[in-house]
């Protein structure tokens, strides 16, 4: 079983792995079929839509499966197995239906969802432009309203499924408010269909890897569409667009896994029928560590992959926010799209000139990879994400600790003590004799008003208050923020520094340098 079970799986999802394995197991020929003949693989869409797997994540009064993004990550790991049948079914789930489940009118719900779960129609999502792609805020593509119409003019680039999907989520800008633009109210979400008068394909891609996924350029020109299929109200697309990422990248992450499986089985195949030196490879010590590394990689990516969507899929009663699981998607989206580039690189390097060869499928992961790193949010934006949301995520970064002078040994060292600055009043010799003392623990850095007011105790405004009087005695530096011009970091000046204590205060030697008198001449000076 190429899909293995976690055990928090339920029985269902554990039946549903088993039956998408075999599904795969039996369609993998076709599809490597179409991939050699560079054409899109319709017959296999048209099974997994008869199978119903497109509608994993639709929930059940609209045909659907309802089995969350669990189900929905079971679905991608398997078919990612048959290439372009994996990025299609990918980008089809990215196209809409988290904005739909939670945006969409009854009737949008009704037509769109119950569509999806047939799996007649594929789906594509439209946010990059050759104005906006990681900067998915800035599109030029824009929808007027007239009457009770929206006129939509511009383009969409690198758009997976273009021509093979039917059902397009695009993203307009319906204000040029610099207002709206500052509050993110400047664009509108649509879902269009294919045929509709005006719009057309541009252009297909063809790019390092989806050797047979249609990627291409859409035109649009006075595309006319009903007021009914706006997804959202009008300036709320960015909402719209922001509220469906972390299941996406989630998916997006999920693809990967199928892939690395089958190459982990490829590899292990090849080592032991590989003969050089007069042994088969496999007794390669350098080759078992390498196949270490992938094994490592591919059970840390699916164990990644099915937290993250067990978070999504339960974060009501565990009471999550969307930053703990916006961290975690975002997570398996760097994590997994790396690991498969590494480990297709690995896997070349194991093979040698027969991984060089379109012949095996390893060098094709190299490609893929690529991609993966690149699309649904590259790897840049995945790694700001992360950064941020664990900055948002309360008291995670706090110190528990902080630093003291010890008394004896007279160096910095980590304590969990009260201050004995609290309780104590604020005023500039105490704030300056503070900023002096981090000054002997933390040389480099600054403090923060906050960290002046934990060693403290004392309100912020006074603290503040004390703070812009030393920076006007010339006592203090700091550094404030850009708009707002508020004190973020204060430091104690050399003029502070010997304001505040005598220069003896912050002198410190190791013993070896105190033994030695001519060391120690420059201390008398």
């Amino acid at each position: 079983m190429v899909i293995e079970p976690f055990w928090w799986w339920t029985d269902e999802q554990k039946e549903f792995a088993k039956e998408i394995d075999e599904f795969v197991d039996d369609h993998i020929q076709e599809a490597e079929e179409a991939y050699w003949e560079r054409r899109f693989p319709w017959k296999v869409m048209e099974d997994v839509a008869k199978k119903g797997y497109m509608g994993a994540g639709v929930p059940k009064e609209y045909g659907g499966l309802d089995l969350g993004a669990t189900g929905c990550c079971i679905v991608a790991e398997g078919l990612g197995r048959l290439y372009a049948v994996g990025h299609v079914f990918v980008v089809s789930m990215l196209g809409g239906l988290h904005q739909l489940i939670v945006f969409g009118t009854d009737e949008q719900k009704e037509k769109y969802l119950r569509q999806i779960a047939e799996g007649k129609v594929l789906g594509a999502v439209c946010i990059t432009e050759p104005f906006a792609g990681s900067d998915a805020a800035n599109v030029f593509t824009t929808a007027r309203k007239e009457g009770d119409k929206w006129i939509i003019n511009g383009k969409k680039r690198f758009i997976t499924g273009a021509a093979a999907a039917g059902r397009y989520f695009v993203y307009c800008k319906t204000s040029d408010d610099p207002e709206d633009r500052r509050q993110y109210r400047h664009i509108t979400a649509f879902v269009i269909d294919k045929g509709t008068k005006g719009f057309t394909l541009e252009k297909i891609n063809s790019l390092i890897g989806f050797d047979n996924v249609p990627n291409g350029y859409l035109d649009f020109d006075n595309v006319e569409v009903s007021d009914a299929n706006r997804v959202g109200g009008v300036g709320q697309g960015w909402q719209v667009m922001m509220s469906g990422l972390n299941f996406e990248r989630l998916i997006g992450a999920a693809v990967v896994g199928g892939g690395l499986a089958d190459i982990l089985k490829m590899l292990a195949h090849y080592m032991e029928r590989r003969v050089q030196f007069n042994t088969q490879v496999n007794r390669f010590t350098n080759l078992q560590f390498d196949f270490a590394d992938i094994v490592t990689r591919y059970n840390i990516a699916r164990l990644v992959t099915y937290h993250s969507a067990y978070l999504l899929d339960h974060s009501k009663e565990l009471k999550l926010t969307e930053f703990e699981t916006g961290t975690w998607a975002s997570i398996a989206k760097l994590y997994n799209t790396e690991a498969a580039r590494d480990t297709g690189l690995q896997a070349v390097q194991m093979a040698g000139g027969d991984g060089l060869t379109r012949f095996y499928p390893i060098e094709r992961l190299v490609r893929e990879s690529k991609i993966g790193e690149i699309v649904a949010g590259t790897t840049e934006v995945q790694k700001m994400i992360i950064y941020r949301m664990t900055l948002m995520k309360k008291g995670f970064l706090d110190l528990k600790f902080r630093f003291k002078i010890h008394p004896d040994i007279g160096v910095p060292i980590i304590t969990s003590e009260p201050s004995p600055w609290e309780g104590k009043e604020v005023n500039k010799e105490n704030i300056l004799k503070i900023l002096a003392e981090d000054y002997k623990c933390n040389p480099g850095l600054y403090m923060t008003p906050d960290d002046i007011r934990r060693t403290i105790k004392g309100k912020k405004k006074a603290i503040n208050e004390v703070l812009e009087e030393l920076e006007k005695d010339k006592l203090i530096v700091t550094l404030r923020h850009p708009r707002t011009q508020k004190i973020l970091l204060a430091k104690a000046n050399y003029e502070g520094l010997r304001k505040a204590y005598p220069k003896e205060y912050y002198r410190w030697y190791p013993d070896w340098v105190k033994e030695d008198e001519r060391l120690m001449e420059m201390t008398k000076y």
